[in-house]
């Protein structure tokens, strides 16, 4: 008896972030898609209420939200698997002495010193449950009291992730408690912003 096919697992390596930005500067035209510019904006109306001391953003890409961060916080770190996506980042943030772009992964790239702005943006869908749960706890656990979490993730399907956004919005309510109803402020993404 043969077993089931069962669908490859989605490549979620370094290595696989690499080629996608040797192929391409922008692979997901984080710079003029209205979409992608929207939700930047969305994410940076819900945050601008105050300035932040030490901020963390992984999965930082070619940096363009890391760029509408960076006059909101006096220190600001930004981690992404991919070197040329760090190197593109470096260059787009150049006039902002606050960021610090380099290569990580989580969770070993989870800064040591506390924090109290986590900006935690397209990137927990590429776990699975139980290492994402593992994961948010852990990002929690470096946030201040007052300190601030933001999620926001796509509500679309992609063979690339290994969950689906609601998904990954189910999780970190579950962990860390819901904080209040799930904003859909845009066309097809969830928004979600937690206090400690």
């Amino acid at each position: 008896m043969t077993a089931p096919h069962q669908p490859p697992r989605p490549d979620t390596s370094p290595e696989f972030f690499e080629r996608l930005y040797q192929r391409a500067e922008d692979p997901w035209d984080f710079r003029h898609s209205n979409y992608e510019r929207e939700r930047y904006a969305a994410i940076v109306a819900r945050l601008n209420d105050r300035q932040y001391r030490s901020a963390f953003e992984p999965g930082c890409a070619i940096g363009e939200l890391t760029a509408m961060l960076a006059p909101l916080c006096q220190s600001l770190e930004a981690i992404d698997f991919s070197a040329s996506a760090i190197k593109t980042a470096r260059h787009r943030c150049r006039d902002y002495p606050q960021v610090h772009a380099h290569q990580g992964a989580l969770p070993e790239g989870v800064p040591k010193q506390p924090c109290d702005l986590i900006v935690f943006s397209e990137i927990g869908y590429y776990f699975t449950p139980h290492k994402l749960e593992t994961l948010v706890v852990l990002l929690w656990s470096k946030l201040e009291p007052g300190g601030r979490l933001i999620a926001c993730h796509w509500l679309g399907h992609s063979d690339d992730h290994r969950l689906h956004g609601t998904e990954v919005h189910d999780i970190l309510a579950r962990v860390l408690g819901s904080p209040g109803e799930l904003e859909s402020p845009g066309e097809g993404y969830a928004l979600q912003r937690w206090s400690k």
